[in-house]
């Protein structure tokens, strides 16, 4: 059920950053970062859980290291199906909020743009540091319950807010899910970690894409958002990276 991920694309912000109409902070993709912290885990024989991938698996077969093992994790029996052949080394129909159905433990847990859709935050990190091998690590990127644009799909029913994105945004209805935005917020991440040995949340102040349909609009977002990235107000942020060693 998450998007996904094109690496050696330049940010669609990019044009607007050398403009000077949006700042340097949207000068890179934060799919970018997250695929940079994965690299930086990646050693042959590793073993990766990728949850709530379905049809897109994070890391395509051909960028995978030697003797890797890539299992796959979905709500959607479907998503899963919808997946390249080969994909996945073993794919597994499960709620990430419950004890995944798995015999095996994993180096590496990734999640791309998954767990504000989760009905329970507790229950699915809980789930996957049961899942992680000791020393293994959890990359996870998620948005937050808190960001402009969050707050205004919390109030819409999903089948519109999937068609005013459709429609003034160009994003693929195959690609929306519905969102909970249960414990999306660094507070709350962080006290649900807070039994987990090292851990990282990552702020992002990222939200200006979703107004691009309103050019007014957009630059009273973008003087909203500077102001709490000046600030890193992190419980207003719109997006969360998660870097947590069992």
């Amino acid at each position: 059920m998450s998007p996904t991920i094109e690496r050696d694309l330049p940010p669609d912000e990019l044009a607007d950053v050398q403009a000077g109409l949006l700042p340097v902070r949207y000068d890179h993709r934060m799919q970018d970062v997250f695929l940079a912290q994965i690299d930086r885990l990646l050693r042959p024989g590793i073993r990766i859980l990728d949850v709530g991938a379905g049809r897109a698996p994070t890391i395509p077969v051909g960028d995978r290291p030697a003797g890797c093992r890539y299992v796959g994790t979905d709500i959607d029996a479907a998503e899963l199906a919808a997946a390249p052949p080969g994909a996945y080394d073993l794919a597994v129909t499960a709620d990430a909020t419950r004890p995944l159905p798995l015999d095996e433990t994993f180096d590496l847990i990734i999640s791309w743009q998954v767990l504000e859709h989760v009905s329970s935050m507790a229950g699915s990190l809980d789930s996957m540091h049961r899942a992680l091998a000791p020393g293994g690590v959890l990359l996870a990127q998620l948005t937050g319950s808190r960001a402009a644009f969050a707050l205004v799909a919390r109030f819409m029913p999903h089948r519109i807010r999937v068609a005013a994105m459709s429609r003034f945004l160009g994003h693929a209805d195959e690609e929306k899910f519905p969102t909970s935005y249960d414990g999306c917020t660094d507070h709350r991440l962080r006290l649900l970690l807070a039994g987990w040995s090292q851990v990282q949340v990552i702020p992002f102040y990222r939200g200006a894409s979703y107004f691009t349909f309103s050019q007014p609009l957009r630059r009273a977002y973008l003087g909203y958002e500077n102001q709490i990235a000046r600030r890193d107000v992190r419980a207003l942020a719109t997006h969360y990276l998660v870097i947590a060693h069992k």
